[in-house]
């Protein structure tokens, strides 16, 4: 046995050695470091910048790389072909205020026809962070500052200057099953180009792949201004086939826009702590439009002062879908809307057209032209409830409901606890 023993030891030795070896032959090489690729012209703030265009750092770039834009203007679209991070000048620094300085931001300016940054069909997780994206002009195609419409899901835009384009974000994040996407901190205005745009953020859903809606988003923390049109309009697919799902708009700054917020074909939808102002000599329209095939939305919270038009619009105009059901209105203050020039721009801080079912709550409506406006054209499936709601010092009805039913003084809804002076019929307030 003596003999044997440094036999065995050297065979097992031998064979562990041999197996490390296949064993190592075997496993997959380790994964490539993610690279960081520097974009911009040589100088002093951009050492040895490995490409001059951004579209020429994509085309280098491995899925995961980093793609930092040195300041500078760069007059081209970026086709973004796979997930990437882009990081401007000015990356991680809130867009909403400062920012004045021209020389210190990585500027895309798009050629015509063209759009700022393109995410192509499918390509999901892009961040954009710390540009400026202007002049996006359309002259025979659509186009905007940035478009997700063709890609998948779980974007970040984040810290950018979106200004002056036809459009600002054309957007979509694809679900059921969407990574979430974040829209925060930019400085979203004056997107007026002529064109089809004129809107901030444009929720898309009917282009290819078609009749696909925008799930699991955040629009949080932006400063938005100057539109014709809206500032956020969530259409998403129009013949409401897929709502958008699990969709936040909180904590946003509006000033001077027609419109802030079309809320459209959408279940369960968060719209809160944002803040509306408009000029009373400006464009006509409704601070926010509640529209069809919108259910069980949470719109609370919300401060809108002054405007011409309607504060809060509830209506169904689009689509020829159904009216809403389940709506939660609750805590807005509402106060200075005047009388605008469209037949539904009353003057209403809140006017209600079409809703078949939702709960009116402690909201707070003073010195408009009208309080709150329920029109004959409201024919409930259940009674919409107003409780605890406060209008006074408007120049009309502080509360006027139209319809006729079983509820309250002969309308079809029930008031409670409300207070308005001058309400019509005369006992649906305190």
């Amino acid at each position: 046995m003596a003999v044997r023993r440094p036999l065995v030891k050297s065979l097992l030795t031998t064979g562990m050695a041999a197996l490390l070896w296949v064993t190592a032959l075997a496993a997959p090489p380790p994964a490539a470091a993610l690279a960081v690729i520097v974009v911009g012209t040589p100088s002093a703030t951009c050492p040895n910048p490995q490409h001059a265009t951004i579209q020429a750092a994509v085309d280098a770039a491995a899925p995961g790389d980093t793609i930092e834009v040195c300041a500078g203007t760069y007059n081209e679209g970026v086709n973004v072909s796979k997930s990437l991070n882009f990081r401007g000048a000015r990356a991680g620094v809130d867009a909403r205020s400062g920012r004045t300085n021209p020389a210190q931001e990585s500027i895309v300016t798009p050629p015509a026809d063209d759009d700022g940054f393109f995410v192509e069909t499918g390509v999901s997780n892009v961040t954009i962070d710390g540009f400026t994206i202007r002049g996006a002009t359309e002259v025979a195609s659509d186009v905007q500052g940035i478009s997700t419409l063709f890609g998948g899901s779980g974007f970040r835009i984040v810290n950018n200057i979106i200004t002056d384009n036809t459009m600002g974000i054309n957007f979509r994040s694809r679900g059921p099953d969407a990574i979430a996407s974040l829209i925060s901190r930019n400085r979203i205005v004056d997107n007026n180009r002529p064109g089809s745009g004129l809107q901030g953020i444009f929720i898309g859903g009917g282009s290819a792949p078609a009749n696909v809606g925008t799930d699991n988003t955040t629009i949080t923390e932006n400063l938005f201004g100057e539109h014709e049109g809206q500032d956020i309009n969530t259409q998403g697919v129009l013949d409401g086939s897929d709502p958008s799902e699990d969709l936040t708009i909180t904590g946003n700054r509006s000033v001077d826009s027609r419109g802030f917020l079309i809320l459209l074909n959408s279940n369960d939808p968060v719209v809160s702590s944002n803040h509306i102002q408009k000029p009373v000599t400006g464009i006509s329209g409704n601070s926010m439009r509640i529209d069809a095939n919108t259910h069980r939305a949470d719109v609370s919270g919300n401060v809108i002062s002054s405007g011409r038009g309607t504060g809060i619009n509830v209506s169904a105009i689009f689509g020829n879908l159904e009216p809403s059901t389940e709506l939660n209105l609750e805590r807005n203050v509402i106060n200075r809307i005047a009388l605008g020039t469209a037949a539904e721009h009353t003057g209403a801080g809140v006017r209600v057209s079409a809703l078949d079912s939702g709960t009116f709550f402690s909201n707070v409506l003073s010195r408009n032209h009208r309080g709150i406006q329920v029109v004959s054209t409201v024919d409930p499936v259940t009674p919409l409830l107003f409780n605890r709601n406060v209008a006074r010092g408007s120049t009309l009805l502080d509360a006027e409901d139209e319809t006729t039913g079983g509820g309250t003084q002969g309308t079809a809804n029930t008031w409670t606890q409300n207070v308005c002076p001058k309400d019509s019929p005369p006992g649906i307030c305190v």
